[in-house]
């Protein structure tokens, strides 16, 4: 995503001064000092966009804009109106500030970058700061974390990597906090190397620092090599509860069950009760203990824990739906929304659907994808419907699964179809509706070279005794290049993680 060519910024080499105020009588210069300070309390106590608006008027019915004091109301206005109310502050940063200072674009960049739908304002504004020839105003330490996290958001690879350039060139390359920001941003984009290249540099670290490059290398499926970051950090910092968060995720990824029992009693021996009481780190141990097959101890942390929040339930009713404990996962879902009054979201239903789909539940499953819609609100996306489509498929009601997709309102993607491919392969359907679904799998864009698709049509033709049409898939395979995928599972002896792969048929 290509947004700006960002000329390099000029480096100051001059210094402006302030002309001196005209002359004034010292009553007046006491009285004006005054208005100012009582102007500057209200600002203090402002609670609300209404309030602001009152002192933005009053601001400006009585007060000069070539007085100094007036400068300083006017950083206070926008800091405020940036925190409420975005479009106020971004009219007012255009009208009333005139030859902004750091702050003041520091601070409609920073409200930018933080919000959910004008990101990109972020970076253009920052174009805009450094391009006006107007204004004698370098980005500081404070500016390039704001700007970096709009592109690591936006994906805006290009852009960050001028500002990294842009950030060597004003000697800020060995703050730790931009650094910090650059190893989000190139995370976030999957540039390992680059992210890796700018801790290894740094340098001071933080436990920042050390938090941003785990999590960077847990997001990335690093995982062996977050746990070995994880512990040089011990070496020098004491973990905090964000560390214990993606060493957890990292456990989970692993399915290593003994690291992840170490990283709880380390969290219960050396952390603070308020870590060790934190709710979204025992919500990563739900999810590590889930995932690596021990569900029961899973079942008594939850229990154990003083608070939940949704992620906590929609991890248990997860968690008992993949491991086929059906009544568990709707149990938690009645708890959750009768006893404990807890609105589930989209994530919730993804788990009672997949439970349903496990026990081949079909009118349950109808049931609460209604429920879902009608009674939450909430929109259906391809999870949900690739659930229901599956049930009814592995349930032989092919032709419902159908009747769901032609009535979905998002296209199907090539999990769905291939979902009802699986179902043809396994039951009496006729080669006919095996063969559209194939084809609409290899007609969808990430379907085309998926080797699944090609051994399940030849499961088809096998069933139905036509091995003239299973070779030719098999020479279409070998034709196009297309090698079947090998299964791989794993599993952990002695604290190691070994995995296993098979091909063929």
């Amino acid at each position: 995503m290509v947004l700006a060519t960002i000329p390099s910024p000029t480096v100051p080499t001059t210094t402006t001064t302030t002309a001196a105020p005209a002359s004034v009588s010292y009553n007046e210069y006491i009285k004006t000092t005054n208005h100012h300070r009582r102007l500057l309390h209200l600002l203090n106590q402002c609670t609300s966009m209404s309030h602001l608006k009152q002192i933005h008027a009053q601001t400006l019915r009585t007060t000069s804009t070539t007085n100094p004091h007036t400068l300083f109301l006017h950083s206070r206005i926008l800091h405020f109106s940036s925190l409420h109310d975005l479009h106020y502050a971004s009219l007012f940063f255009q009208t009333h500030i005139q030859n902004a200072n750091s702050f003041a674009w520091n601070t409609i960049i920073k409200a930018c970058s933080k919000s959910t739908n004008n990101k990109q304002d972020a970076i253009f504004l920052y174009l805009k700061m450094i391009s006006e020839s107007n204004v004698n105003v370098t980005p500081d330490k404070h500016t390039f974390p704001f700007v970096l996290k709009a592109c690591a958001y936006l994906f805006a690879v290009s852009e960050g990597t001028q500002l990294h350039a842009h950030i060597i060139k004003l000697g800020l390359s060995s703050d730790v906090y931009i650094n910090n920001s650059l190893i989000h941003f190139y995370g976030s984009c999957g540039r390992l190397k680059d992210a890796q290249d700018v801790f290894d540099e740094m340098p001071e670290r933080t436990v920042v620092s050390w938090n941003v490059m785990i999590d960077t290398l847990v997001r990335l499926n690093e995982f062996d090599n977050a746990i070995t970051c994880f512990r040089n950090m011990q070496t020098r910092f004491k973990p905090d509860s964000f560390t214990i968060q993606s060493i957890l995720h990292a456990c989970s990824g692993l399915g290593a069950l003994s690291l992840g029992i170490w990283a709880h009693a380390y969290i219960i021996k050396r952390c603070d009760l308020e870590v060790a009481n934190d709710v979204l780190v025992n919500n990563c141990l739900l999810d590590m203990y889930s995932k690596c097959g021990s569900l029961q101890t899973a079942k008594t942390l939850f229990e154990k824990m003083t608070k939940h929040d949704v992620t906590s339930w929609n991890t248990m009713i997860l968690g008992c739906a993949n491991h086929g404990d059906v009544e568990s996962a709707l149990n938690y879902f009645k708890q959750m929304v009768e006893e404990q009054k807890t609105p589930p979201n989209s994530i919730t239903f993804s788990g009672v659907l997949s439970a349903c789909r496990h026990s081949g539940m079909v009118n349950e499953g109808l049931t609460y994808f209604t429920i879902m819609t009608t009674k939450y609100g909430i929109e259906p996306v391809l999870e949900h419907y690739g659930c229901l489509i599956d049930l009814l498929a592995r349930s032989e009601l092919i032709d419902e699964a159908l009747d769901v997709v032609s009535n979905m309102k998002i296209k199907p993607d090539v999990v769905i179809w291939r979902s009802i491919l699986d179902a043809c392969s396994k039951t009496n359907v006729g080669v006919e509706v095996s063969e559209e679904m194939a084809r609409k799998v290899m007609e969808s864009e990430e379907g085309g070279e998926l080797s699944g698709v090609y051994v399940l049509l030849s499961r088809v033709y096998a069933v139905s005794r036509k091995w003239g049409e299973v070779a030719s898939v098999w020479k279409m395979m070998a034709d196009k290049g297309v090698a079947k995928e090998p299964g791989c599972s794993t599993i952990e002896i002695d604290g190691v993680s070994h995995e296993f792969f098979a091909s063929g048929m």
